[in-house]
Order: C-alpha cells, then sequence, then structure tokens
C-alpha cells in the first residue's frame, strides 16, 4: 500500500484556533452594532432635547404686551422658570425608535435683564449691561431692553446616565404681533412712509389688478405652517402695491395667523366680539371689536401656544352679535357650537364648564397687534400643475375665473365654470400639482350692497373695496386619486419637525402626483371650509364639512411609450439637513436670503449607462423636494449617480433603500431592471457641515 505524502488537513488544534477567531469577532461585531444602535438612540435624544430647549425660547418670544398685565403674557413676565405659556418642569417624550420607550425630560431656564447703556458718559449708548451691573441707571428702565434666555433639558439615557444641554437665545421687548414695516387699516396707520417693493411672480405668486391703479397680492409663495405639538399655527401677509414710473411702492400690508386650540369652556364673562373688515364710503377700513359679556373659553393645558389663551376666551358668539353683523361664525343662522371631536369621528358637545372642545381661530393684525377676526370664507378651490400658471393666456384666464367666482359670490348668481385646460398627460414620473382657495370676507349688508351697486354699475375698481384672498393651500388640503393603480398623489402628514431617526426632514409632500401605469385617473383636492382649511385641521363641528370644496375635475393621462419594451420611472425624495453652529436643521429651499439656505438646483444627477434624464423638483413652502428619473426601460441597469457642492461646506450624501437602510454614497445601483414605477422606494440625503 502507497502514501501520498503531499494531502494537507487540518489538525485539532488548528480548528480550535480558527473558531476561537472566528467568535472573537463575531463578538465584537455584535457589540460594535449594540453600540451604534446606543449610539443612534443617545443622538435622538439630544436632538428631542434641543426641540424642546428651541420650543421653549420660541414660546417665551410670544407675548402681547410689555409690562405685566392680568389675563395676558407679558414680555416682564420672563423670568427664571417664569413667562410664556409652557410651564417648567417635566415633560414626557415618546421616541418610536427606541421600542416606542417613553422619556421625560425635565426642561429650565434661567433669565438675565440686560440694559442697553451709555457708559462714557457721550449721550449713545454703546454697551449691554446685565442687570446689577455698575453704571446701570437708577431707577433702571422698566423694561428691559433684552432678555437672555438660557434653556437647560436633562434626561436620564438608557445606560442610566444623567445627560444635560443648554441653549442660550434672547428675547427682544418687540411683540410679536408687530413689525416696523407693516401699514394696517386702522386710522392711525394709514399715513405711512412710502416702502419699496418688489411684487412676486406667477405661478409663486398670483397679483390682480385692483382697477384702480393699484394691485394686490400675497406676498409669499405658500404660507408659513409651523406645527407645535398638536397646533398648526398658520401665517401669510398679502400686499398692496402700485407701479409707478421708476418703482413699486407698497402701499398696505394685511398679516394674518390662524390657529387650531384645545379649550374648556369657562362660563360667562368679559370677551371681545371680532374686529372686521367694513367700507365707510371711501375706503377699507377695520371696525374694531367690542368687549362684551359672554360665555368665555380658556386654553386647555399650558402646552400651547400662548395665542390660543385668547382664541379660546374670545370665539364666541351670541345672536346680538349676528343681530349686529359682527360675529365669528354662526351655524344654522344661529351663534355657533362648541364640540370635542371623538376618536370614532363623532361630536361631542360642550354645554357646562370644563367641559372640552376644539377650536380654530383667524387673527390679524391692526396697529401691531393681533386681534380676532371673522372665520375665513372659501369660495371655492381649484387644482393644476406647477407649471399651469407659467402660460401667459392661462394666467389671465384663472385671474378672470377668480374674479368672476368673486363678482358671483357678490351678486349671489351661480358660481363660474372653473378653465377646463388643466388636465395633464404623462409619462411615468412625478409630478407637483397646486391647490388655490379663493375666500372672501363676510360682510356687513351695507359693505354688500356698496360693492353689488359697483358691479352693476360696471366700475372697474370694486375688487378695491372687497375683502377677497388668494392662498396657496397645497400643503393644507386633502388630495386623493381615483385609481392609485394608475397614478399616486402624495397626502402626507403636516410635520415639520427635524428628526431623521424617524424619517422626518422638516418637510412632508403632497399634492405630487405618480404615475405608475398607463390610464387615465381622477385627482381629488379638498380644502376644508372657515378657519380650518387654512390650519389644514380637521372640522370642529357636526355642520363644519359643509363649508369645505372640492375640486374632482382635473384628469392625470398616464401614457408610457407604446412598444414592446416597458418604460417606467424611480420618483425619490430629497431630505436635506444643513449643521450652522453646531445645530442641524431642515435646509431652506427657497428663502435665499436665509442662512440655512441651500440651492437644490445644483444638484446634479446623471446616470450611466446614459438613457434617461432625472428632472429635479423644488416646491415652494416646507414640501419635500424630489427627483424623478423617467422613460427609464425595463432593461436597463446601471447607477444613478448624484453630484452635489456647496462653497464653505463639506458635503456628505447618502441613499435610502427600499427595506429602509441608509448607506453613504453617491449612487443608486440597479442591478436589475424595474418591472414598475419605483414611487418613494428610494430617497437621497444631502447632509452638509460648515468647514
Amino acid at each position: 500500500m502507497s502514501h501520498n505524502k503531499n494531502i494537507k488537513g487540518f489538525s485539532l488544534v488548528e480548528v480550535l484556533i480558527a473558531s476561537l477567531i472566528i467568535m472573537l469577532g463575531v463578538t465584537g461585531f455584535v457589540t460594535l452594532q449594540t453600540e451604534y444602535m446606543r449610539s443612534d438612540a443617545k443622538l435622538n435624544l439630544r436632538q428631542v432635547a434641543l426641540q424642546l430647549a428651541q420650543e421653549k425660547l420660541d414660546d417665551l418670544r410670544q407675548f402681547d404686551v410689555l409690562r405685566t398685565t392680568a389675563g395676558l403674557p407679558a414680555y416682564n413676565d420672563i423670568g427664571d422658570d417664569a413667562g410664556g405659556g409652557l410651564n417648567a418642569g417635566s415633560v414626557v417624550v415618546d421616541i418610536k425608535t427606541d421600542a416606542t420607550r417613553t422619556y421625560t425630560f425635565t426642561r429650565t431656564w434661567a433669565v438675565e435683564n440686560q440694559f442697553y447703556t451709555d457708559t462714557d458718559s457721550d449721550g449713545v449708548p454703546d454697551t449691554w449691561l446685565t442687570e446689577g451691573d455698575i453704571g446701570i441707571p437708577v431707577p433702571a428702565p422698566d423694561v428691559p431692553g433684552q432678555k437672555i434666555v438660557t434653556v437647560n433639558v436633562s434626561w436620564t439615557d438608557p445606560q442610566g446616565e444623567t445627560k444635560s444641554i443648554a441653549v442660550e437665545g434672547n428675547v427682544a421687548p418687540v411683540l410679536l404681533a408687530r413689525s416696523f414695516q407693516a401699514n394696517n387699516e386702522s386710522d392711525g396707520a394709514k399715513n405711512q412712509p412710502k416702502v419699496a417693493y418688489t411684487p412676486g411672480l406667477a405661478p409663486d405668486v398670483i397679483s390682480y389688478e385692483l382697477g384702480n391703479g393699484e394691485s394686490i397680492e400675497t406676498s409669499k409663495p405658500v404660507p408659513d405652517i409651523d406645527k407645535q405639538g398638536d397646533n398648526n399655527l398658520v401665517q401669510f401677509e398679502t400686499i398692496r402695491y402700485i407701479d409707478l414710473p421708476d418703482q413699486t411702492d407698497k402701499l398696505e400690508q394685511e398679516d394674518f395667523l390662524t390657529v387650531n386650540c384645545s379649550c374648556t369652556l369657562a362660563g360667562t364673562g368679559e370677551g371681545y366680539t371680532p374686529s372686521m373688515t367694513d367700507y365707510d364710503g371711501n375706503e377699507l377700513v377695520v371696525k374694531p371689536g367690542e368687549k362684551i359679556q359672554k360665555q368665555t373659553g380658556e386654553a386647555d393645558g399650558s402646552q400651547q401656544p400662548a395665542i390660543c389663551n385668547t382664541c379660546c376666551r374670545d370665539h364666541h358668539d351670541t345672536q346680538a352679535m349676528i343681530d349686529q353683523e359682527q360675529y365669528y361664525r354662526k351655524e344654522g343662522g344661529e351663534p355657533h357650537g362648541h364640540y370635542k371631536k371623538m376618536n370614532d369621528g363623532s361630536y361631542l358637545p360642550a354645554s357646562s364648564v370644563g367641559d372640552a372642545y376644539d377650536e380654530v381661530c383667524r387673527f390679524k393684525r391692526v396697529d401691531g397687534y393681533f386681534q380676532m377676526y371673522p372665520d375665513w370664507q372659501l369660495l371655492d378651490v381649484i387644482q393644476f400643475s406647477d407649471r399651469y400658471l407659467l402660460d401667459t393666456e392661462t394666467l389671465a384666464n384663472y385671474t378672470a375665473y377668480t374674479e368672476s367666482a368673486i363678482a358671483a359670490s357678490v351678486m349671489g348668481s351661480g358660481a363660474p365654470s372653473k378653465p377646463t385646460d388643466r388636465s395633464i398627460t404623462m409619462g411615468p414620473g412625478g409630478q407637483q400639482l397646486i391647490s388655490r382657495g379663493i375666500y372672501l370676507d363676510r360682510m356687513t349688508t351695507s359693505h354688500k350692497q356698496a360693492l353689488k351697486a359697483m358691479i352693476e354699475a360696471g366700475k372697474e375698481d370694486w375688487k378695491a373695496y372687497a375683502p377677497f384672498y388668494d392662498v396657496n393651500l397645497t400643503l393644507l388640503s386633502q388630495w386623493n386619486s381615483k385609481y392609485s393603480a394608475i397614478a399616486t398623489v402624495t397626502n402626507e402628514s403636516i410635520q415639520t419637525i427635524l428628526d431623521p431617526v424617524n424619517d422626518f426632514y422638516g418637510t412632508y409632500s403632497r399634492g405630487r402626483v405618480e404615475a405608475l401605469s398607463d390610464g387615465t385617473t381622477a385627482i381629488s383636492n379638498f380644502a376644508m371650509g372657515y378657519n380650518a382649511g387654512i390650519t389644514g385641521t380637521a372640522g370642529i363641528s357636526p355642520t363644519y364639512f359643509y363649508g369645505g370644496k372640492l375640486d374632482n375635475s382635473l384628469l392625470v393621462t398616464v401614457n408610457s411609450k407604446a412598444a414592446s419594451e416597458k418604460f417606467f420611472a424611480l420618483i425619490g425624495n430629497i431630505n436635506c439637513l444643513i449643521t450652522l453652529n453646531g445645530e442641524t436643521q431642515p435646509c431652506e429651499t427657497n428663502n435665499s436670503k436665509k442662512a440655512s439656505y441651500v440651492d437644490l438646483s445644483n444638484l446634479v444627477i446623471t446616470n450611466s449607462p446614459s438613457q434617461f434624464t432625472c428632472p429635479i423638483t423644488i416646491p415652494k413652502g416646507k414640501s419635500t423636494p424630489f427627483f424623478s428619473c423617467e422613460n427609464m426601460s425595463e432593461n436597463w441597469k446601471g447607477d444613478i449617480i448624484f453630484a452635489f457642492e456647496k462653497n464653505y461646506y463639506n458635503v456628505t450624501l447618502k441613499v435610502q433603500y427600499p427595506d429602509g437602510t441608509i448607506v453613504e454614497s453617491d449612487r443608486i445601483s440597479l442591478t436589475t431592471g424595474l418591472n414598475a414605477t419605483s414611487n418613494q422606494e428610494y430617497s437621497l440625503i444631502i447632509e452638509l457641515t460648515q468647514i
């Protein structure tokens, strides 16, 4: 028998050593993964703490008066753990990514009063001195020049360690409701210096000629939407201006704030009737509200914006208010009721002191202060592509339609038909739609009769005396597709917080059509009536829904290439984060004057092998930007490559895959072709850090 001495093998000792090495490697990997998970949880808790601190700073800046006044939040009330509507102490937060664990944060704040003081006796203030410092005049001014606030938030992490952060900010004695350049409608605010103004451009801003040489427009493409807990604060302004040979002058500015609140009935007490726009025979003026005895309410809990105190107290009507035509909202000809919407969709009436109810209030800035106004009155809602109003003819048709709708409401005649050229045909891919609401304030009988007489007489300037508004409701109205297999339309919850761990990047998407397969579907857009249509919240009474308006007249036809080879699209969100001075926040993608502005149009998207294009859409407001790679053959395999640069910033690109994993990469690699349109399965994340 012969033996082959070249046969190789493993001895028992070698096997044991190899097993030990593998075991140590696996143990180290598991330990590393655990540390990564713990690190993610710590980062998430720190982010929540930073949000809680910033929330308190914002809360302290919301005051109605400077000096301490009973029943009103005041600047002078701000002190150590005092001031604002959010109390010091414990705040309980559920963290979804940490097995939905509940964490308790402790929030406190310290305040230093400062005075801008003349320290060298030349008659000119030159230095900020803190209360108690030598050099402050005696007696000191009763209103400090600023308050330095340090908000401290502490918590215990999963390992039992106590952590804390401190955020410092300043609060100036400037009312939230005050703006140095705001021109309001009361007698004391009419004679203002002329301010140069640059009108906006369609399709973002719609301007109306009023027939008297003046024009009016909302100055922002979309309202500012700020979600604070369960409260949505929505603000926008309208500008009335005149075009002169050498410049455009701003004549008047109207600032509006609308907010939803949780309230409880407080019994009979002093409350105000609404201020409202009226016609005095020559011009529009503000008729101020009056203090009367009536049913009142109060804010339910302290974790709400301070302005909810006024909302809950005053938004109640009496029959006398209705008879005098100075009321908030009536139902069936009578003072509106108050209800709490239950989880099953029913409404529980609030009838006794202490009963909870939901409320939504509209405010207008008058002489620097926000005053309650009658509820918004929605005439109609209309939807179209974000490219629709780029054409001069369609823009003219649109404004003619809205003006006809306003005139018809005044005259009591039938509403005009919407423009019929708004339907779209598209291949697989994404396209942003816009929804606009046409509002006309409720007028007194005399005001309405005067306006009616102007229209009947053919006066071109009747619009100058009609309190109407054209508001972008894209991010505040509800969207739906009749046949979602053909095309879907986004309708995400209103969300403006920053929480990347939970996929919240300070933006959300509504009205984005995502074409999937050939066919035709109707897109429906519904705007709630009255004030809830502006806050994007649910109706607050059983009959509230009937004040809403629906537009389901826009059709989307999807037409892919007629061939044996199928073509699809890959639609992905673009989420952007920027770190400034150590604080991470959502990128500002519209307003180039903000420090957090990032021009996403500089993003370059290519594909290899090259076959298709990937246009980028950057909607207005806090709407999520997206890319749409269109006409992708089912046989295409390769890389979709992203490139982005911003001066003075380090840029990190990450890709989120369909399974939720996020990898640092500048490309999406497809090893197999698409068999259907990919709809928000992939996302690009851009992270920028100052160098």
